[in-house]
């Protein structure tokens, strides 16, 4: 898949999360073989009104992560405008607009999947945006606003025709939100609406989703979001076919690098909350994770929380009767 001059050569990448796709997440989700990566949303209001936290926590990255697409959130181009060209200038190699976020505290003040809402006017930001900079513009849409109005394929013409250089569909409607079933059919309509590349979205939990999602809806590339919480490794192509020996070793490398990460790129507070999310999505959903996580967000520190982690780790996998519990390091410090 190739956007402008950007070429992806993975089936599979991370999707754009808030509070979850942060760099040490989005390091992760490269290390573990993600095609490319995009940012968590970032406010438009508040990185042209010079917000902190937004222009150095949530749109910071680092060279590693290049090539980059940073997503912006907003409704009117007086602050999209502005906001791409910042991001432009600081490095960003492709400027994604969020048009399918649901949730109600987004879409109420026109932001998100509202924006599906009116082609029209969309369509007139999209065209001041796109005359505004010069690296590739993409968009990540929903199906439609509601099942009454399903107009990806519409909608995605006319970006098309306003200059955008790829798009990615997730094809629930904004009313579904991440519930029911997600119908794979309207990536299909869109990619057969438009000649730019189409990126699917929705129901993919592996590696097998994501071909069987390229193979029936003709998609150029796949985007894991929800599925990839606690579960990086489903971007390597390779990880199914290693033993389940090697599946524990690999799982724990991927988590101690991450904890790492955590420490490095977060402080205090803020860390130990991230270490404590991360640690609780890590442990799965076995039977011993009810009293685990009871235990890990009362811990008081970092060292504290990796410690009833690794306590639990090694009761995992001493209950997995087809791991060499001898051969599997524990540590994540």
């Amino acid at each position: 898949m190739q956007i402008g001059d950007i070429k992806i050569n993975k089936i599979t990448r991370l999707a754009p999360m808030a509070s979850i796709s942060n760099i040490p997440f989005r390091l992760i989700a490269l290390e573990c073989g993600s095609g490319m990566i995009t940012s968590e949303e970032i406010d438009s209001a508040a990185l042209v009104s010079g917000n902190v936290r937004t222009n150095y926590d949530i749109a910071g990255y680092l060279p590693e992560e290049k090539p980059i697409a940073l997503q912006l959130l907003g409704a009117t181009d007086k602050t999209l405008v502005p906001a791409a060209m910042i991001l432009e200038d600081r490095g960003a190699d492709i400027i994604d607009i969020n048009m399918g976020c649901p949730m109600r505290k987004i879409t109420k003040t026109g932001r998100g999947a509202a924006m599906m809402k009116d082609i029209i006017k969309t369509s007139k930001i999209l065209r001041s945006i796109r005359s505004a900079i010069k690296i590739p513009l993409t968009i990540k849409i929903r199906g439609g606003w509601d099942d009454q109005t399903l107009n990806a394929p519409d909608f995605a013409r006319m970006a098309e025709s306003e200059g955008v250089d790829a798009i990615t569909v997730h094809p629930r409607s904004r009313t579904q939100k991440f519930t029911g079933y997600a119908p794979w059919d309207v990536i299909g309509k869109v990619v057969d609406s438009v000649n730019i590349p189409v990126t699917g979205n929705g129901d993919v939990l592996s590696m097998n989703d994501a071909k069987k999602m390229k193979d029936q809806t003709g998609c150029h590339s796949v985007m894991i979001g929800r599925a990839a919480i606690g579960n990086p490794w489903i971007f390597s192509e390779d990880f199914e076919k290693l033993s389940s020996n090697d599946k524990y070793d690999y799982k724990n490398k991927i988590i101690r690098k991450h904890m790492i990460l955590i420490r490095e790129y977060f402080r205090d507070s803020a860390a130990l909350l991230q270490t404590k999310k991360h640690l609780c999505w890590y442990a799965g959903s076995n039977r011993m994770v009810r009293p685990f996580r009871k235990k890990l967000f009362n811990a008081k520190s970092i060292s504290e929380a990796e410690d009833i982690f690794e306590k639990f780790w090694a009761n995992t996998i001493k209950n997995d009767r087809n791991i060499n519990y001898e051969k599997i390091p524990l540590t994540i410090n």
